[in-house]
This record gives C-alpha cells, structure tokens and sequence, in this order.
C-alpha cells in the first residue's frame, strides 16, 4: 500500500516536472513576440537615424572640402564603399544628393547597404529652418553577419527640420517627421509614422562616429507591426544613442525609457545607464524580465 501511494507520488511529480518544463519553454516564444516590435521600431530608428548621419556627414565634407555649396553645379565624389552625386543649390530653392551604395558594400561599422538613398536640401542642417527630405530607392541595409537585408520602402519619406533659433556647430534643435515601412525577407513589414523630437550633437563635423542622437521624452510615433497589429510607441523619458556605439556592432539606445501600446499589453523598455551593451529591461504588462537586445 505505501509503495503504491510513493509510485502515484512519482507520477505526479513527474508529471508535473513535465508540464513545468513545457511551460518554460513556451515562455521565450511569448517573450519574444511581444518584444519584436520594440526589436523592429529600433530597427526603423537606427536606419533613419543612420542615414540622417550620412546625411550631415556628407554636407559637412562638402561645406569643408569643397566650400561651394550655393553654386550651381554638379560634382560626383567617392563616399565610404559608396558613390555621392551633388547638385548645388545655387539660386534655386533647394539642392539635391543622391548617394549610390550599388549592389552592395560594407562601411566602416560593418553593415551592409544597397541602392540608393537621395535628399532635398534648403540648406546644411546645421542651419536654422533648414529642411532636408529623404527618400529611397531599393534602398537596403545588412547588418554585420545578417542573412537578408532589410529593406527600407520606396514609398518611405523622412523629413528633417532644425528648429534651433541660433546656429550652433555642435548642438541642434531637430524636428523628424517620419513615413517608413520597412520590408523583411519573409515578406512581412513594419510602419512607423509621427514626429520625432530631437536633441543632436554632432561635435566634429565631417565625423559622424562622434555624434548623440536624443529622442526627447513625449515624442509619439504610430505604425503596424509585422504581425498586422497596431502600436503606439512614446518616449517616456529621453531616448539616447551614439554612433560610437554603432561603430561597436551595437545599434539599441544606450538609456531611456520607451513604453509601447501592442496587442492589448503594455510593454516598457528601460535601454540602461548609457553603457555600449545590449543590456536591457523589459516590463510586459507589470512582469519586469531582463534580457539581451537581439
């Protein structure tokens, strides 16, 4: 009799060991999920962020190299692994570059890109009221060891505006108004539409690796996930990322708190205390779980 109840005991510790262990290895799934889109909405910022660092890194060669930005003509120059054309504002409202990456190239932090990324320009960033619109061109990018490129839409357009009253060299005032869609290898997509509020420092021109970029706390952009769901992304306090981190492999902010509205649950991501790591926390309806950025 008492070996028969130790038996029955045994099953049903084994039993529930098993469902135990079932349920673990359920939960990284679930964790995962719920953490892609804050994994795809970095993705979305880092590449608009890293071609508005191309951007300034370009006129800022072309104002200290060449100095003729208002003349009317046009020059081509070898940029990095890729090609830039200039078409000078002269005396028309706006100017024009276009940057060619071909069928594929590795820059100095080690990503690939492909196609073309072009820009309007009413003047240097570094001006007050100055304007830059982007767009894309089969415009897509690889990261260090990637499989697929993640490709940014034609449709997409960024438009930056400097709302700084005075003209400083190294802090600026910026207004980022975005319409992206990224595209996967899958065939899945990620939009992201609002307005940015920004800090930028770029310290020395012509070196983009030195640059911060602030995401300022209210900042609220909205899009649909790549599982077909809707999302409203705020900054809840001030979002930072540096390039030189970039330069490392690592392309996540480095501090500040994001909060995120998806699928009904609300998800917040601490990025940590302004070290390069991939080091983060993140709280999913009141759970708190730590974890490394993927």
């Amino acid at each position: 009799m008492k070996t028969t109840s130790y038996i029955r005991l045994a099953i049903l510790g084994l039993a529930i060991s098993t469902f135990g262990c079932k349920k673990d290895d359920k939960d990284p799934d679930t964790f995962t999920a719920d953490q892609e889109v804050a994994v795809d909405g970095n993705r979305a910022e880092a590449e608009s962020e890293d071609v508005s660092e191309i951007e300034d890194d370009i006129m800022a060669k072309e104002s200290i190299n060449f100095g003729r930005v208002n003349t009317g003509d046009t020059v081509t120059y070898p940029y990095g692994c890729g090609t830039f054309t200039v078409v000078r504002k002269g005396n028309n409202s706006t100017g024009k570059v276009t940057v060619n990456f071909g069928t594929g190239c590795v820059g100095n932090d080690g990503k690939t890109r492909k196609g073309i990324i072009e820009w309007t320009f009413t003047d240097r960033i570094r001006k007050p009221n100055a304007v830059i619109v982007t767009s894309f061109i089969n415009y897509g990018v690889k990261k260090p060891g990637g499989e697929d490129f993640v490709m940014i839409d034609n449709a997409s357009k960024k438009t930056t505006t400097n709302t700084s009253q005075t003209e400083s060299a190294n802090s600026l005032d910026i207004k980022r108004e975005l319409d992206m869609k990224l595209n996967f290898s899958d065939g899945a997509s990620f939009t992201q539409q609002g307005t940015k509020n920004i800090k930028l420092e770029l310290n020395v021109p012509g070196n983009r690796w030195d640059n911060v970029h602030t995401v300022l706390a209210g900042s609220v952009v909205t899009g649909i996930d790549r599982r077909g769901r809707t999302y409203t992304w705020t900054a809840t306090s001030d979002i930072v990322r540096k390039s030189a981190c970039a330069l490392q492999g690592i392309y996540k902010p480095v501090s500040g708190i994001l909060t995120i509205a998806n699928d009904s649950k609300t998800k917040v991501i601490d990025f940590g205390n302004g070290n390069c790591d991939n080091e983060v926390t993140v709280t999913i309806n009141g759970k708190l779980r730590k974890t490394r950025w993927q």
